[in-house]
């Protein structure tokens, strides 16, 4: 069966979102560091936190203190309740935590999808489910066979037309954008100090480059790891996709972005004749 022509997503969009400004603390950070913190721009913006300290926030009277609310964040969204979790969660995002599974599910969902939409009766699906369970088995990767399914269905469903086309397919970015995240809150907790922060964030940069060329490449990537990571719940994952693309596109396109202010990779001077 001849492969679909995908039509390319429009790039850069053709007007700035009219936006809240992007926070700026005035903190002085050298420009490697704002590039650090640059790859979580996207919890910066949805924090409304400083784009430029490692912190997320000032100090706000009568609110809790800021290492309150984030000791409360890292315990409701991830279990962690201390130094020891905190590094060992970074650790696994720094690895891979749901980019490896998204590599291994998408193409036999795509071609699962493909099978169900040519034919009435497929046993494809099943026999992918299978190869999926002995993979999980060998590496422990428990719920490949859920993984499948789910982004299957949003493939047949279009939620994957909703992101920027032909599809980035390398998802480590969502894994490289929460995991500045987690330090940067972990350090507001108390849980990490200042010189572990920078040193893990160091390495997240370090890899985010490894696999992007620009912010636009990273920005898709994260886009589709998101939605590998929320398409097990059908009835929210068009509005938190459409969110995540409305963030994304304001990192693009605001003059006072992060992603504005720095690039991806250090900008190197042509070497003299």
């Amino acid at each position: 069966m001849q492969a679909r022509a995908v039509t390319p997503t429009g790039f850069p969009f053709s007007s700035p979102p009219r936006e809240e400004a992007d926070r700026w603390a005035g903190a002085g950070l050298a420009e490697e560091q704002l590039r650090m913190l640059a790859v979580g721009a996207f919890y910066t913006r949805s924090n409304h936190a400083f784009n430029d300290t490692l912190a997320f926030a000032p100090e706000e009277a009568g609110a809790g203190s800021r290492r309150e609310k984030a000791i409360g964040a890292l315990a409701d969204a991830w279990r962690v309740t201390g130094a020891d979790e905190a590094t060992g969660t970074m650790e696994r995002l720094l690895a891979g935590m749901h980019a490896p599974r998204f590599a291994i599910v998408h193409s036999l969902a795509q071609a699962g999808a493909a099978a169900m939409a040519a034919e009435t009766w497929t046993r494809v699906p099943e026999q992918h489910r299978a190869f999926l369970r002995q993979v999980a088995a060998v590496h422990g990767m428990d719920g490949l066979d859920r993984d499948y399914d789910n982004w299957m269905q949003a493939i047949k469903f279009g939620f994957v037309n909703l992101l920027p086309q032909p599809l980035n397919t390398d998802a480590t970015a969502w894994d490289l954008a929460r995991l500045v995240y987690l330090v940067r809150a972990s350090h507001t907790a108390g849980y990490v100090d200042e010189a572990t922060a920078w040193q893990v964030l160091a390495r997240g940069l370090a890899e985010s480059q490894r696999h992007y060329r620009n912010w636009r490449q990273f920005g898709t990537g994260f886009l589709t790891g998101g939605l590998f990571w929320c398409c097990g719940d059908l009835s929210e994952v068009g509005v938190q996709t459409r969110n995540r693309l409305a963030m994304v596109r304001g990192l693009y396109l605001r003059p006072d972005s992060p992603w504005r202010r720095v690039t991806l990779h250090p900008v190197v001077a042509p070497a003299r004749s």
